[in-house]
């Protein structure tokens, strides 16, 4: 089968040439041919040296330093979330908190999201979103009939996150990001007032405000 093996000979080359990033030809039909390999009569577009351009949609790819401080900072403060992905990709933690306020007895199961293009403060609590996955915000204001002080409603998926910081508050430049461990920081200070909220010590306009 002497055709086949020179096919398989020609891909190994072409695909070794690929690797190296080498300067290529283009012909007018999109087959590549190396600078030797084209006779001059061919029309052919010059590909200069270098490599695909490689930059992942995933922040924690890009940035892999920011990533493993987001890790050592959770490990530290809280062990007991552990990470995992959306189906989107997005990162995200999923974990528990407890308010420890007397009276209550929730317990709090969350899910921090970092947004793809994490860090940024372009709006409220950042690139890092706090959701409760129970209890169901949603539900228990559906029962209250009022608004819920200090969440966020996500657009087309309707879910209710945390808002834990206001937008000029969460730090986003490369050196220095606010963590998914400080927007957890910040959860557990929303579920401590509205769990007080809860129990009727602290007023909905007290806990509307900005005072906390």
């Amino acid at each position: 089968m002497p055709f086949q093996d020179a096919a398989a000979e020609r891909r190994k080359q072409l695909a070794a040439q690929l690797l190296r990033g080498e300067e290529v030809m283009v012909t007018q039909q999109g087959a590549i041919r190396s600078a030797d390999e084209h006779d001059g009569n061919e029309v052919a577009i010059t590909v200069p040296e270098g490599k695909l351009a490689a930059r992942s949609l995933y922040w924690y790819e890009r940035d892999p330093e920011l990533l493993q401080g987001e890790v050592e900072a959770m490990q530290h403060f809280f062990p007991q979330f552990r990470r995992d992905r959306l189906p989107d990709g997005r990162m995200s933690w999923l974990g528990s908190l407890a308010s420890g306020v007397p009276g209550s007895h929730r317990l709090w199961h969350l899910q921090v999201v970092y947004d793809h293009d994490h860090p940024h403060n372009d709006s409220y609590g950042g690139s890092i979103n706090v959701y409760p996955i129970e209890p169901d915000l949603a539900s228990i204001e559906a029962e209250l009939g009022e608004p819920i002080p200090h969440t966020l409603r996500h657009q087309g998926s309707g879910e209710l996150s945390i808002c834990t910081v206001e937008a000029g508050a969460f730090r986003s430049n490369r050196n220095h990001s606010s963590t998914a461990a400080s927007s957890l920081a910040w959860a557990a200070k929303w579920i401590a007032a509205f769990e007080l909220w809860m129990l009727g010590e602290l007023s909905s306009r007290d806990f509307a405000g900005h005072r906390i």
